[in-house]
């Protein structure tokens, strides 16, 4: 096996659609508790909040094995819908509660509109999913690096992860070009969209400063 072979096969993995949703988030959580100027406490409660969100994640997948009588390995292999149902539900889950969380707190409103833009970055790709091998990894490595880069355009390098993505979708016969680049063109419309709409149709994020 060539270093081509083996990075473009390590790739998927590094760049996980749950690495890249999860750091994500903590990095924009981070980010938003600077520009509020918040302690070290504030910033260990809104990390500790999202970490149990995201475990609660797994629900929709371990009720999905209860009923079934299936094993996790089972229930989560192979790239079909069921599967991709799964983790959309996982997502619907976390993003719903860290939603909540974050407005019952009045913690800010940027982790609230990286979950409304997950969400709706989810929507295609679980709705093409039962037709069309619609790319998950194009999608959920495209959705957090490009909202970053709305909120604050310092976050731009961070685009090379999803654009070497497309590539390595089609190198690692996991999906063909259309089905990478449409992901990839169909999120970027969306999480522009959520964004503009979030901003009040300008496309610049509003400074918080609340601090809890």
């Amino acid at each position: 096996m060539s270093v081509l072979d083996t990075a473009m096969e390590l790739y998927p993995y590094v760049f996980h659609p749950a690495v890249m949703v999860g750091a994500g988030a903590l990095v924009l959580i981070h980010h938003e508790c600077a520009r509020q100027d918040a302690d070290r406490s504030a910033l260990a409660r809104r990390l500790g909040a999202f970490l149990v969100a995201g475990v609660l994640s797994l629900i929709p997948t371990l009720v999905y094995a209860l009923v079934t009588g299936q094993g996790l390995f089972e229930v989560t292999k192979g790239n079909v819908w069921q599967v991709d149902a799964l983790v959309a539900g996982g997502i619907f889950f976390t993003a719903g509660v860290a939603w909540f969380l974050w407005h019952r707190y009045d913690w800010g409103s940027l982790v609230p509109g990286y979950m409304e833009a997950l969400v709706a970055a989810t929507v295609p790709y679980i709705a093409l999913s039962p037709f069309w091998n619609f790319s998950g990894h194009v999608t959920m490595a495209l959705m957090p690096t490009l909202y970053l880069t709305l909120v604050d355009r310092k976050f731009w390098p961070t685009l090379a992860i999803p654009v070497v993505m497309i590539p390595n979708r089609v190198y690692l016969e996991a999906h063909d070009w259309s089905e990478s680049v449409v992901a990839f063109l169909v999120v970027s419309a969306v999480v522009v969209g959520v964004f503009w709409w979030q901003t009040g149709g300008t496309l610049r994020s509003e400074p918080d400063s609340t601090v809890s």
